[in-house]
């Protein structure tokens, strides 16, 4: 029904061309090498989420065990589970909450570990970001309602709009449903006066989220937002784990096609955004690359991307880092802040990046 009542909205009323509308990376989006040169403090498979502990240790989620980073780039090992771990958040006593897809471990390796798995009667699908909220709460995103983490891409193609934002109170062991309905939450931030700020990756927006309503707060995205970072002076780092393209969007107005290509084509070949690209030759969105002399230009259309946003509290961006068509560290799902160190987490490359907060300021003229 939702699918017919679109059809004959673009008809009568031509909304297609504005949903093939998407902003250009300009002004303090404008696109540099500032991720691709950037220095590599750790590399290995199945990275997923960075967070810093209250004395300034680096965690990682790292397959299915949460890792310490030293300064060297060595893993030590902080705790193991039975499955990935899809989520990580440092608490103010110093314990880590771990997400794990469909349950959240809260002091996860200590004694007095708990678990929670569900809500309102609804069991946990796609935990994907926890943040602290300013009362000690801890803040829960589960993407999806009916497709696990690793079928994010599914959950797009199948325009999706199950995820909720959820609040677990200290002590306790059980979660309440803030918000419901969005359209793939992937991201959580604690925000002033009780509101909190979440990511509809969908829906290229950034929502806030009151106790009554919740509005708009940073629409029209040029990406798919994903987690969201505070940052030293106020605002927070945005990370954008792909930018959108006017073939996605077109496929995604064409019912027809997409469900056709979803039943007959194996996902890693759909026409949907990527955490990487270029090493396969039967990857869409080929034809559109523009070479010279063998080398891919970095204003072709990009099926992967690597971009993270520096939000002021005022809500505008003030700079980006970009890692470029044809470049690796693309796919950046975390940001982690330590005095004047920046780290990145780029899936798509399995690498965690290590950036000057004083040279990133140089270089992006701020």
């Amino acid at each position: 029904m939702r699918d017919l009542v679109s059809r004959l909205k673009t008809m009568i009323l031509g909304d297609r061309d504005e949903m093939l509308s998407i902003p250009i990376m300009d002004g303090a989006l404008k696109p540099n090498n500032l991720l691709e040169t950037a220095s590599v403090l750790a590399q290995s498979p199945g990275l997923e989420d960075l967070a810093v502990g209250p004395g300034g240790e680096l965690y990682a989620a790292c397959g299915p065990k949460v890792v310490q980073i030293g300064a060297d780039g060595a893993f030590a090992d902080v705790a193991a589970f039975p499955r990935d771990v899809t989520a990580i958040a440092a608490l103010r006593d110093g314990h880590l909450a771990v997400g794990l897809g469909a349950s959240v471990v809260i002091a996860a390796g200590g004694r007095d570990a708990t678990t929670i798995d569900k809500t309102d009667g609804k069991p946990f699908v796609s935990i994907n970001a926890l943040a602290v909220a300013a009362d000690g709460s801890l803040l829960v995103a589960d993407g999806s309602l009916s497709r696990p983490y690793e079928q994010w891409a599914t959950d797009l193609m199948e325009k999706g709009r199950s995820g909720r934002i959820l609040s677990i109170a200290p002590g306790s062991q059980k979660a309440a449903t803030l918000t419901s309905g969005l359209e793939y939450a992937y991201g959580v931030l604690a925000g002033p006066s009780g509101q909190i700020l979440a990511s509809e990756s969908w829906r290229h927006q950034l929502t806030w989220i009151g106790a009554a309503a919740r509005e708009p707060a940073l629409s029209n995205l040029t990406g798919y937002p994903a987690r969201m970072t505070p940052a030293a002076g106020g605002g927070f780092w945005l990370c954008v784990f792909a930018v959108r393209t006017q073939l996605v969007e077109f496929v995604l107005c064409e019912s027809d096609y997409r469900r056709e290509m979803m039943r007959t084509v194996d996902p890693r070949y759909w026409v949907a955004p990527a955490l990487r690209s270029g090493a396969d030759f039967l990857e869409p969105l080929q034809g559109g690359g523009v070479k010279q002399m063998g080398i891919l230009k970095p204003w072709a259309p990009p099926r992967s991307y690597g971009l993270v946003i520096r939000i002021g509290d005022d809500l505008n961006a003030k700079f980006a880092m970009h890692s470029r068509v044809g470049g690796r560290n693309h796919g950046i799902v975390a940001v982690a802040e330590r005095g004047d160190e920046l780290f990145v987490l780029s899936k798509g490359a399995g690498r965690i990046l290590r950036l000057s907060l004083r040279e990133i300021s140089e270089r992006a003229g701020v």
